[in-house]
């Protein structure tokens, strides 16, 4: 089946009609044929069909207020967005499912032209009732704006067979249709009959014009055959349908419609349709790629109009227009634009959908049919992004759950009566699974609902199940992430506070994130008020330990909280009997703290963008205790300038869990120990050792006597001085950790009870255990040596068994490791190596470590300032090399073989411009792979302006001196690698009119703090006498010297 894509005949400009071709319908075929005939009979005749009808159905379908998007394949593949009785109209590859199809639509804007082969408005209405002589079909019409009405009328088959002979004929039956306006009698507008043979159904539709009425008007059809009783005869009638008509050539402005045609014998009646189109353009950030979900640069606050699924500028577009939505009673300029912007950058980020590829967080792909409460509305879309509407401050404002850092702090110091009052959820909240229902489009939209659950809730609380309609949903990925978010957020978040505060209410709005330092439940001082402050210095009571790195945490003037690094703090204030002390705060005790004047200074790493003044609310965060998240609901006032409070409980981990699975660890809020579950005891630590491929592996082992009550445990270890390690929750009371490293080994067990109540930690004892999967040892020496243009590296291995796998050598042109490059690595137990290629007395550091089969690397040697090493800088040796090298060369062979011509000279002289000018060149060279290399030598006696001139210039990678004496090759001097090397050199009388020294200049001998001198670029000169007989150091400050034990013993400073 061909598709042909053409304007219609005499469409509009802009539009277009997407048809198939009918294919021509097969009719049954019959007639008269003799065979050879016995004794003389007849067979019976049947006449052939003689009512045949093709009728097809024209529908007009409104999809939406105008502008939208259109077809969700475009333009060539309008014909698969059509779906008829569930079954698309056309197939990927264009072939048709229904022949004789065609379609035209409008995209819904303002100037748009009439659907072509649509000249009336017309609504069909099924019937299906049989229509008898015994009793006659009327239907009443109220709408009087009705040009006519169209009745179609069927027959099942019509036919009657002959008693005598057998044959079928045809047979009729004769009806009436009758009109009655405004109530008045019935008159008849229409006589007819269905007369002929057809043993398939046949319909056939008749308009009926319609006067002026006021009221109305009936319309009835009589059947005037009388139905018959005979099997011989067939001719049950029916009423179809009935199509109300309005004749107007309607544009519909502002409004998406589709215009479909197609062949009534396909379907027994009008088929349900369904279209899979892009919806609204909406107004959307003028910098937002809507193909790529990307925003360029920063937004100027202006929109374009484009398609977009993105939740957060749909939710401005209901609002804002003025047709649909809220834009009569709310301007575009009540509306929070740029929290929707951040709200929408949120939605358009990609996650994982579940099946291995990345989505959008959140998209929305819903159709409103019908109005409804404009509230409800909006809370419906918000909830697509995790969020709520409100009115506030004269402007609409959306809020979503999503990260945010937070806007204020409230402690007792700022609260009225310094009361905060909690109230957790109840347990039938605590929901445990999810059932999110949502809408597939890959299977017409049709609502599936995907089952989510959390296993952990589940086996503290059991089932307890929610379902839950995902708005706008239509993809499982987003349905999952709604059930996780709804699960993880029933479970974390339990805790709701209230409180009540003055002007400090201000400052926040339903949707803020704010920190709650509520001391009681902390079980210490967290927050207070400022003394005194500078921008890097803070003031306050000193009630309080403060360590290197906690966090301090300000509420400025202008109202921001602002976050800093504690670098110190030290406490200060005066004793009974009135003597000024000072103490880090770590060395506050009891009795200090509360004295009259005692304050702690603390100071921060960075300053504050602006002075704190004193009064303003501080908290105090650490590892070990950090301030309650939480999210403000609701704002009341009450009486005066007080405002009550009422915030959720907020974990800012939970979004990265729901998104991309990571753990959830909540930051510890108190310091009080739960005290109702016992804690285990009798934890012990063992080890045993299992030999593997002639490794031994260690395996340690932890122990501990069972708690009452309880049902589970939580371990943790660490060894020597590192971090805690958590390993997964167990019900037995022993756990093994395998591989373990040598060292002393702490363990740590908690219980809990069924009600997930944890009891405090009961720790071991220090336990030295054995393992040789410890880091490898360090290398016993490091030496390097110098050669003709190279460095020799041999290091010592570690004797005894060992897993050592390779060496990794570093090396740097300064002596610090941190500017150190890889050398490579060589495979155990290789113990030497030599680096080639570099320039003689070329200066080096290096480093070494090895590294064990597990990929566990040990400690460079040596700690700090590397093994010097320098290629040889001797030039005897050198020039011996380069005059080896000579004499094997060609050219070398060449110069020293004897003249056979009788010890004769070759000379010539070109004399030109008057015997002014004179000059020799000899040139050789060749062409190799494309490159060409040359050797030559020129002598000349040039006028030039300045005055005669006279050079002698070679062209070469070597120039040497060479010396012949018994067959023996000796260079005294030559030039190689842009290096220039002299076997002797006397030089009467010498002058260096400036010398610079990149680094540093020492003696040869030079060992830090031990033999040689060395004076580097900083100023500081240092000179080791002769077998460690002292030392002395001079810089531009100070002079220090030390006896052969390295013992300082005169030190002379400014």
């Amino acid at each position: 089946m061909n598709l042909d894509y053409r304007p219609a005949n005499r469409a509009p400009s802009g539009a277009l009609v997407v048809s198939g071709e009918k294919q021509p319908r097969r009719m049954p075929i019959s007639g008269f044929g003799g065979g050879k005939g016995g004794g003389g009979g007849r067979s019976p005749r049947e006449a052939p069909d003689s009512l045949h009808s093709t009728a097809f159905a024209r529908v007009i379908d409104l999809i939406s207020e105008g502008e939208v998007f259109g077809p969700t394949h475009g333009l060539a593949g309008a014909l698969r967005d059509v779906i008829l009785d569930g079954t698309p109209a056309a197939n990927e590859d264009g072939s048709l499912n229904f022949p004789g199809i065609s379609i035209d639509f409008r995209t819904g804007t303002q100037t748009q032209d009439p659907l072509p082969g649509f000249p009336a408005s017309e609504a069909t209405s099924g019937v299906g009732v049989e229509l008898t002589s015994a009793v006659p079909w009327v239907r009443t019409l109220t709408n009087v704006t009705l040009s006519a009405v169209r009745l179609t009328l069927a027959v099942a088959g019509l036919t009657k067979a002959n008693t005598s002979n057998g044959d079928i004929g045809g047979y009729r039956v004769d009806y009436l249709i009758e009109l009655s306006t405004d109530g008045g009698t019935y008159q008849q507008v229409l006589s007819s009959a269905f007369d002929g043979k057809t043993t398939q159904r046949y319909a056939r539709s008749h308009r009926i014009e319609l006067p002026a009425a006021r009221t109305g008007w009936s319309i009835r059809v009589r059947r005037l055959t009388v139905n018959a009783s005979s099997s011989t005869i067939s001719d049950r009638t029916y009423i179809d349908s009935l199509t109300e008509i309005v004749d107007a050539k309607l544009r519909y402005p502002m409004s998406a419609v589709v215009g479909i045609k197609i062949d009534a014998a396909q379907f027994q009646t009008i088929p349900t349709r369904a279209y899979d189109w892009k919806g609204r353009i909406i107004r959307v950030p003028s910098n937002y790629n809507v193909d790529s979900r990307s925003y360029s640069g920063t937004w100027d606050g202006t929109f374009k109009l484009a398609w977009t699924d993105n939740p957060a500028w749909i939710f401005y577009d209901l609002v804002s227009n003025d047709r649909y939505g809220l834009g009569e009673r709310i301007p575009a300029g009540w509306l929070d634009k740029w929290g929707l912007y951040q709200i929408g950058r949120y939605c358009d980020e990609l996650v994982p959908d579940g099946f291995g590829g990345l989505e959008p967080r959140f998209t929305c792909n819903c159709y409103l049919q019908s109005a409804a409460d404009a509230y409800r509305v909006l809370q419906d879309l918000a909830s697509v992004f995790r969020g709520m509407a409100y009115w506030a401050s004269s402007s609409v404002l959306a809020v979503a759950d999503m990260p945010a850092d937070p806007v204020y702090t409230f402690t007792s110091a700022n609260v009225i009566d310094g009361k905060f009052n909690y109230v957790g959820s109840a347990l039938n909240t605590r929901y445990t699974v999810a059932l999110v229902s949502w809408n597939d489009l890959s299977d017409l939209g049709r609502q599936k609902v995907e089952y989510v659950e959390d296993r952990q809730s589940l086996a503290r609380y059991g089932l307890k199940q929610i379902e839950v309609s995902a708005f706008g949903c239509t993809s499982r990925g987003q349905a999952n992430r709604v059930g996780k978010w709804l699960l993880l957020t029933s479970r974390m978040e339990t805790r709701s506070v209230s409180f009540s505060v003055g002007l400090d209410a201000c400052r926040v709005r339903p949707g803020s994130i704010i920190r709650v330092a509520d001391q009681h439940l902390a079980g210490r001082r967290i927050g207070g008020r400022i003394r005194a402050a500078t921008r890097t210095v803070v003031t306050v009571d000193a009630e309080l330990g403060v360590r290197p790195g906690d966090r301090l945490v300000v509420n400025l003037p202008s109202g921001v909280a602002e976050t800093r690094i504690i670098s110190s703090a030290v406490g200060e204030g005066l004793t009974a009997d009135m003597t000024r002390f000072t103490v880090d705060s770590t060395e506050l005790t009891a009795d200090m703290i509360g004295l009259p004047g005692t304050v702690l200074n603390i100071t921060v790493t960075a300053p504050f963008s602006e002075l704190p003044e004193a009064e303003c609310v501080w908290t105090l965060e650490s590892e070990e205790l950090s301030a309650q998240r939480f999210r403000v609901l609701g704002i009341k006032r009450g009486n005066g300038l007080i405002a009550e409070i009422s915030a959720i409980q907020h974990q800012p981990g939970k979004f990265a869990n729901v998104d991309f699975g990571t753990r959830l660890e909540p930051a510890p809020i108190t310091v009080i120990p739960p005290g109702v579950q016992p804690p285990p005891t009798d934890v012990v630590i063992e080890s045993y050792s299992v030999i593997d491929q002639g490794y031994a592996s260690h395996t340690a082992v932890f122990k501990w006597t069972a708690a009452a009550n309880a049902v589970a445990y939580e371990v943790q270890w660490r060894r020597d001085n590192s971090e805690w390690i958590n390993m997964p929750r167990t019900g037995s009371t022993s756990v093994e950790v395998p591989n373990i490293f040598a060292g002393g080994f702490m363990c740590r067990v908690r219980a809990l009870n069924a009600l997930d109540i944890p009891s405090i930690w009961a720790s071991s004892v220090l336990t030295q255990l054995d393992g040789i999967l410890g880091p490898p040892p360090v290398i016993t020496s490091l030496v390097a040596t110098g050669l003709l243009f190279s460095i020799q590296l041999d290091w010592g291995l570690p004797s005894g068994p060992s897993i050592i796998e390779q060496t990794e050598l570093y090396y740097a042109e300064t002596p610090n490791l941190a500017n150190a490059i890889s050398l490579g690595n060589f495979a155990y137990p290789q113990n030497t190596h030599t680096l080639f290629g570099l320039r003689a007395g070329k200066e080096l550091w290096f480093w070494a470590r090895l590294v064990d089969k597990n990929g566990v690397k040990g400690d460079f040697y040596p700690v700090g300032m590397g093994v010097r090493g320098m290629a040889s800088d001797d030039a005897g040796p050198i020039l011996d090399q380069i005059a080896g090298k000579i004499e094997k060369s060609m050219l070398g062979q060449d110069l020293v073989a004897e003249i056979e011509s009788g010890g004769g000279a070759a000379t010539e002289i070109k004399e030109v411009q008057d015997g002014l000018n004179a000059m020799i060149s000899i040139k050789a060279g060749v062409t190799a792979n494309g490159q060409y290399y040359g050797a030559g030598m020129g002598v000349s006696v040039e006028n030039t302006p300045a005055g005669m001139q006279t050079q002698v210039l070679f062209l070469a990678d070597r120039l040497a001196l060479i010396n012949l004496v018994n067959g023996v090759i000796s260079t005294p001097f030559a030039i190689e690698n842009g290096q220039t090397f002299i076997r002797s050199a006397f030089i009467q009388d010498g002058t260096i009119t400036n010398a610079k020294i990149g680094d540093y200049l020492q003696s040869n001998n030079y060992v830090p703090n031990t033999t040689g001198w060395r004076l580097d670029k900083n100023g500081t000169y240092q000179n080791n006498g002769t077998g460690g007989g002292g030392r002395r150091i001079e810089t531009n400050t100070q002079s220090l010297w030390y006896d052969g034990n390295s013992v300082l013993r005169i030190r002379m400073a400014v």
